[in-house]
């Protein structure tokens, strides 16, 4: 039993709990939770699983639902740079305090049961909403589905995001495979949105033995976005939704969240879209910023799919002014990962990269393991770093102003560059309170 209420200590102390960081199954979570009394969640909820989109589709869900004077408990994952930010209360991470009297309360409760690091999270937000009160919780799954600690809360609105190869190690090595494990969040007569063109037809097998309700696009509801970004959507018999989609999200998944939450029965009117995500912050997602004359670009992929994203957002930027400007890269990425699929798409924009290792995450691959990739690719290798941190500051000096710098590769990565910039005048484009006040 830990000794302090610190939370950096109890979050220490959970890394050595359990022989396993990825240990999928539900048995030992469910078994805390009913001693707890967490289990069945008496409050609708919105279970979001997918290879890429996840995050935005949980965010603009939690955004609209504050909009609408819903009080709305939110479970994410990974964070990028503080644990809080894992579990929010009208999209604001919870304090420190709550989260360590909850671990207290699982510790107490778990006797026997070893839990893993992601399902004391779990738990922990479970213990937080029923304590705040809340009156909507909206889930992000944190790997697959079928096994993952999310998916022993009972859904109310199930989402499925767009599916790609990712995680082949636990979920397979095929799409069927991988959407066979994500279909795993549907339930018996609940609908589940589908806001991608198609899906593999193992998801579509598993909603017609479950007797899910499919709530695909373009047949039981409709969305279409213009080349400039105006996003309309169409429910039923209401009339449509329409908002201009953020930069850097996606419309698909900005329409699957106005989906998922009018299917719970929240009414969603063009103004309140517009006032819950015309201003909503998203760090880490085809982020610029502009740091001492320099242009930054954060983005969080981690995966062939979401690199392909960013290289086509890349692809869509004006040249640069300056003679002497250069686009480089800050990369680090987890050694099981597509390595060579997470670094070829982008490879054609940038003009070099400093690379670093993680040292936050023992599935880190090692800078100069990462070197060796990259200049296999024929990508010059500026420099090697142990960390992000150091990597971005043996970078800076270099450039000349008007440069391009595209930080991406993992969350580790760029939440691990994001405390540089904070130090130095841009906290409040990185502030991880994504709800407009």
């Amino acid at each position: 039993m830990i000794e302090t209420p610190d939370l950096k200590a109890w979050l220490d102390y959970l890394e050595t709990l359990h022989p396993r960081k990825i240990d999928l199954g539900l048995e030992r979570l469910s078994t805390v939770a009913r001693r707890m009394d967490l289990l069945p969640v008496v409050v609708p909820v919105i279970t979001v699983a997918g290879t890429n989109g996840k995050g935005t589709v949980v965010r603009c869900a939690t955004a609209l639902l504050v909009a609408a004077g819903r009080r709305v408990g939110t479970y994410s994952s990974p964070h990028l740079m503080r644990y809080n930010e894992r579990i929010c209360i009208d999209g604001m991470p919870v304090a420190d305090a709550l989260i360590t009297d909850a671990f207290a309360a699982i510790e107490q409760a778990r006797g026997e049961v070893s839990l893993s690091y992601f399902e004391f999270a779990t738990l922990a937000a479970l213990c937080i909403f029923r304590e705040q009160q809340v009156e909507v919780a909206v889930l992000e799954v944190g790997l697959g589905g079928r096994l993952d600690a999310v998916n022993a809360v009972d859904t109310t609105v199930a989402v499925v995001t767009r599916i790609a190869l990712d995680h082949q190690k636990w979920l397979g090595d095929t799409l069927d495979s991988i959407a066979a494990e994500k279909a795993g969040i549907l339930r018996s007569e609940r609908p589940v949105v589908l806001a991608e063109a198609d899906y593999p037809q193992s998801l579509y097998a598993v909603a017609t033995q479950r007797s899910a309700q499919l709530q695909r696009a373009g047949i039981e509801w409709q969305w279409d976005c213009s080349a400039s970004r105006s996003l309309a959507v169409t429910l039923a018999d209401a009339p449509p939704v329409r908002i201009t989609v953020p930069d850097g999200l996606q419309p698909s998944n900005v329409a699957a969240a106005l989906c998922a939450v009018g299917l719970l029965g929240v009414p969603v009117s063009s103004a309140l879209a517009v006032k819950a995500l015309g201003e909503l912050v998203f760090p880490g997602r085809q982020q610029h910023l502009q740091w001492q004359g320099l242009e930054v670009i954060l983005d969080v992929a981690h995966n062939p799919d979401a690199a392909q994203a960013l290289a086509a957002h890349l692809s869509t930027l004006p040249a640069l002014e300056s003679a002497d400007a250069v686009v480089v890269a800050v990369v680090g990425v987890l050694a099981d990962k597509d390595i060579d699929g997470v670094l070829g798409p982008v490879a054609p924009y940038v003009g070099g990269a400093v690379v670093c290792g993680l040292p936050d995450t023992p599935r880190a691959l090692s800078a100069h393991a990462l070197a060796e990739v990259l200049a296999a690719r024929g990508i010059p290798v500026l420099a090697e770093a142990d960390t992000p941190v150091r990597a971005w500051e043996r970078l800076w000096p270099t450039l000349a102003p008007g440069s391009r710098v595209v930080v991406f590769g993992s969350f580790h990565t760029v939440g691990g560059i994001m405390p540089a910039l904070l130090e130095t005048g841009v906290a409040g484009d990185l502030e991880q309170t994504w709800i407009p006040r």
